[in-house]
């Protein structure tokens, strides 16, 4: 019997129980063993650079969507034909944002299949904004109403009225994306040569987010991604920004969760598989991932905490019961106005420092004035962008 391992991070893919009862459906089916390797979410992105410089490890495996250009760039992944592609359902199948959000501008192969997507939408508790006196449709508007919202549920009252991850969080970068865009601001340049972040726009939209901090008392001001989201989820706090595992509530709490698009301008990521060059198992492999992405498997993984990619099975969430399909409404509209990030050469390198910088920001945050935060994140974020850009122009050479 053969063998195929697939790694994948737990905390960023589908329930493990669901993806069990697959991996025990596709081995009935085609006789081959299925080995997991569950990758630790800080480790995951090492991890998977070390089976590519090692040339051993996974067949397929489970990437975010950012990884991708630098696993390409180290010449590791096997490319999918045309053929392959249309045995997969044809790119028509999957939802275009997912799809566009797996090809590289520069390069006419395509090196990954998109598998379930990610879209940051504002959950918050609809009978606390209601007696709060917020007007649910114009609450997450702007950064300024947003920054009101908050205001008036303290006023009213309630205890934590905002709650998101400030320890090291890919999360922290894909909350704080939509008040850049928002801005009309980005991290990097378009062509990936220049780190933008520290620029007048951008540091207003960063000084806007980290001033939010005042709406977290002390009990939730140094919590990881999944205990940030528990606050929210056992009804302990008014709003929060997270994903569609918010489904995982208890009904009597969940009734009353509202949802919203954060600035109208929500991160749309997610997660791809992808094939290592160095697989025995080719055609094996290709199976696999066809599993994977089919309409059926898709309707299965698609209440974890990523939604499906393929049309059919998300347009299938909607007909499910009221907060289901209220917050996959949400996320198709997500879908139609939301951003990724650019697969730009060497983002990983800038995606991983202003992770790593932004939860250093948050640990000084907390007992800082506004004059005192807004020059701390000035000094920092420049300080960070500076160092960014001289690597870029050491790495690339060029104009930037």
């Amino acid at each position: 019997m053969k063998t195929i391992e697939f790694s994948y991070t737990p905390s960023d893919a589908v329930d493990p129980d669901a993806l069990q009862h697959f991996f025990q459906d596709f081995e009935k089916r085609t006789n081959v063993t299925v080995r997991l390797d569950a990758l630790d979410t800080k480790d995951a992105r090492d991890t998977l650079n070390r089976f590519a410089v090692e040339l051993k490890g996974a067949d397929v495996s489970q990437i975010g969507s950012t990884w991708l250009r630098g696993l390409v760039d180290m010449n590791v992944l096997r490319p999918f034909s045309s053929r392959e592609i249309h045995d997969l359902g044809g790119k028509e199948s999957f939802l275009p944002v997912a799809w566009e959000n797996a090809l590289l501008p520069d390069k006419f192969e395509q090196y990954a299949i998109p598998w379930l997507v990610d879209v940051r939408v504002v959950c918050y508790r609809r009978d606390l904004l209601e007696k709060a006196g917020v007007d649910e449709q114009s609450a997450f508007v702007t950064a300024e109403a947003f920054d009101e919202t908050l205001q008036r549920l303290q006023a009213a009252g309630v205890t934590i009225p905002w709650v998101v991850p400030t320890q090291h969080a890919w999360r922290s970068l894909h909350n704080v994306a939509s008040w850049l865009w928002a801005n009309g601001s980005d991290f990097i340049s378009s062509n990936g040569k220049r780190a933008t972040f520290a620029d007048r726009d951008a540091l207003a939209a960063f000084q806007a987010y980290y001033r939010l901090g005042r709406f977290m008392p002390p009990t939730v001001r140094n919590l990881g991604k999944s205990e940030a989201e528990q606050v929210f989820f056992e009804g302990n706090a008014a709003v929060t920004i997270t994903g569609s595992n918010v489904l995982s509530m208890q009904p009597e709490i969940l009734e009353h969760v509202g949802f919203a698009l954060p600035m109208g301008r929500p991160f749309v990521g997610g997660s791809h598989l992808v094939i290592f060059k160095n697989t025995k198992i080719d055609e094996v492999a290709l199976k696999f991932v066809q599993a994977l992405t089919s309409v059926e498997t898709q309707r299965t993984f698609g209440l974890g905490s990523l939604l499906p990619v393929k049309k059919d099975a998300l347009a299938n969430l909607t007909k499910l019961a009221r907060q289901e399909g209220a917050l996959a409404q949400y996320a198709m509209q997500a879908m139609t106005y939301g951003r990724s990030f650019f697969p730009l050469y060497l983002w990983g390198l800038v995606e991983a420092r202003l992770v790593t910088g932004m939860a250093w920001l948050w640990e000084q945050s907390f007992e800082l004035s506004p004059a005192e935060l807004n020059i701390m994140i000035e000094k920092e974020l420049g300080m960070l962008a500076l160092r960014i850009n001289r690597t870029l122009e050491n790495l690339q050479g060029g104009d930037q």
